[in-house]
């Protein structure tokens, strides 16, 4: 961490992006940032080529968030926040061939260290407790209300409101650490829990309806094109679903089949005790937790099905 504090204070100018198909702690640790390095008066932009999700846009409504195409920056640092993966960093080919330095920050098992610069810690709960722990390290007054907003936002929905496995005594510290600042709990509760549209729980129960389970111990769910398109809601506005096919009684593993196009399927898996979802996900291409992982895989989604649940059917 040390080395990319010494960038971080060195450089002026920044190009902050992640994965695509934005979550909380996407978003949370990648605006956090952001403001934080503008607290330090740092030039710094946010890029991300995809769809940002509505539930989330709390965060980034006080700002820019722009498409590759739009920017025109020399002499940038590019740091990546919570991508396992750079071929899944959310900007453009040319943004990442031509940065001084790239500087990745995750805490995903599957991440290989491609930056020139890595701090990738696979028991940090989030990447935002790892970007709270740089603030902090940097300037322990850097964090304030409007920061602690983003982190705690990462926080809770990679812990699934610390629930999940990945959840430590330093998540709880962090969280306590940032409710004295006042943060506005209650607002980040109801944006990502409580206010859902009516389209949303529509398509939700479309997918519930293409429920399956296969030997009482995996639970599959599919979204498709056709649900996408009869509910007017976007891909990335549709999230979350595949816990409802792992929270089954005595599954172990739960799929959700994500349709983005005719012949592109993004797979959600999710595990409850001991199959490690990540060796799955990485024999497809992707990766991620022991317990939370994903790929994208470039088929129909019944071969990619077929394809998912036989290498499944051999770990549960």
């Amino acid at each position: 961490m040390n080395n990319i504090i010494k960038a971080i204070m060195g450089s002026d100018n920044f190009i902050i992006t992640s994965h695509y198909s934005p979550d909380g702690d996407n978003l949370g640790s990648s605006i956090g940032l952001y403001y934080g390095l503008k607290k330090l008066n740092k030039k710094v932009i946010f890029v991300l080529d995809d769809t940002l999700p509505k539930n989330l846009s709390f965060l980034y409504e006080d700002i820019k968030i722009y498409k590759s195409e739009e920017i025109d920056i020399d002499d940038y640092i590019l740091i990546s926040l919570d991508c396992g993966d750079k071929d899944r960093l959310c900007c453009s080919e040319e943004i990442k061939k031509n940065c001084k330095m790239l500087i990745n920050i995750d805490h995903h098992k599957s991440n290989d260290n491609y930056g020139d610069l890595n701090y990738v810690d696979f028991e940090a709960s989030s990447t935002c407790e790892i970007i709270y722990d740089l603030l902090n390290n940097i300037d322990k007054k850097i964090i304030d209300k409007k920061i602690g907003n983003c982190l705690y936002t990462g926080l809770i929905t990679d812990t699934g409101n610390f629930m999940y496995s990945n959840t430590n005594s330093s998540s709880f510290i962090m969280a306590s650490n940032l409710l004295k600042l006042e943060i506005d709990k209650e607002n980040i509760i109801k944006n990502l829990y409580q206010n859902n549209p009516l389209n949303y729980v529509k398509i939700l129960g479309d997918t519930l309806n293409t429920l399956e389970v296969i030997e009482e111990k995996i639970a599959t769910i599919d979204l498709t094109c056709e649900m996408f398109k009869k509910n007017a809601i976007s891909f990335n506005d549709a999230d979350g679903f595949v816990n409802y096919a792992r929270d089954i009684k005595g599954v172990e593993v739960g799929i959700l089949f994500k349709q983005k196009e005719s012949n592109l399927v993004k797979v959600s898996l999710r595990s409850k005790s001991y199959v490690d979802v990540s060796e799955i996900a990485r024999k497809f291409g992707g990766g991620g937790h022991i317990k939370a992982s994903g790929c994208t895989i470039k088929n129909s989604l019944e071969n990619v099905k077929e394809m998912v649940i036989k290498e499944v059917l051999e770990h549960v």
